[in-house]
């Protein structure tokens, strides 16, 4: 899905998707991280879903299709429309137990249907994020598997390339975002984002209607050159993310 809309742009690049779960080069398809949910997370996570009466969307990485969905899902046509080609109706329990998870979703519903079970997914460990969902109308729960955030894929490129956190520059305008923020070199959030990425921010753009990426330019330009390509690597600590 990220290489049909960033190829449209003409912009092809390595990627950390899925909220940090899967890294992959999309010039050459080659994978700098991979961290997929254990069989036994998630089939926690479908049944934490399921017992708040909701049927997700998982995120496999399939040659042909992104996403499976329930024959009846809970996120909202609208989503399920810009899924498109890129999903497939399949048996949720079947694709917990036999395919790698990089992710679970339901998108466009209204907050009192959602925040409950965000607290459910939580209590079994995963990353989940509950957020105001601008394209679809309503909220929308994100899981990523436990332990795992953006930051896990961009230290994991960071690594691959022998570069260092203090020349990462980051920018996000949500909850999932934060860890992200703290632990980049330079975090800038994009005014009206949480409260929670604001504030793990060191400075703040506009949003991108308003022309805040060039502010980014400008952020950049006052950095001191780094040692080797524009960021490089923490070293990885005992509170980072394995990649298994």
């Amino acid at each position: 899905m990220v290489a049909k809309y960033l190829g449209q742009a003409g912009l092809l690049a390595p990627a950390v998707v899925l909220d940090g779960a899967l890294g992959i080069d999309l010039r050459d398809g080659t994978r700098f991280h991979d961290a997929s949910f254990s069989v036994t997370s998630a089939v926690d996570v479908l049944r934490s879903f399921r017992a708040h009466g909701l049927e997700p969307c998982i995120y496999v990485d399939e040659q042909e299709y992104d996403v499976v969905l329930p024959a009846v899902p809970s996120t909202c046509a609208a989503h399920v429309d810009y899924l498109g080609s890129l999903a497939r109706v399949g048996e949720l329990d079947g694709t917990v137990t036999s395919t790698r998870v990089y992710g679970f979703s339901v998108i466009g519903l209204p907050h009192r249907d959602l925040v409950d079970v965000a607290t459910a997914l939580s209590a079994v460990g995963a990353e989940a994020h509950m957020f105001r969902e601008q394209s679809f109308g309503g909220w929308g729960v994100v899981v990523a598997p436990p332990l795992v955030t953006k930051w896990a894929g961009v230290s994991a490129y960071c690594r691959s390339r022998g570069v260092a956190a203090a020349d990462v520059l980051a920018v996000g305008d949500g909850d999932n975002d934060v860890d992200m923020l703290q632990r980049a070199g330079i975090g800038v959030a994009v005014r009206g984002g949480t409260e929670r990425a604001v504030a793990a921010a060191d400075h703040l753009i506009e949003p991108p209607e308003d022309n805040g990426w060039s502010a980014i330019l400008e952020l950049i330009d006052e950095q001191p050159a780094p040692s080797h390509a524009l960021i490089r690597p923490r070293p990885v600590g005992e509170d980072e993310p394995s990649n298994s």
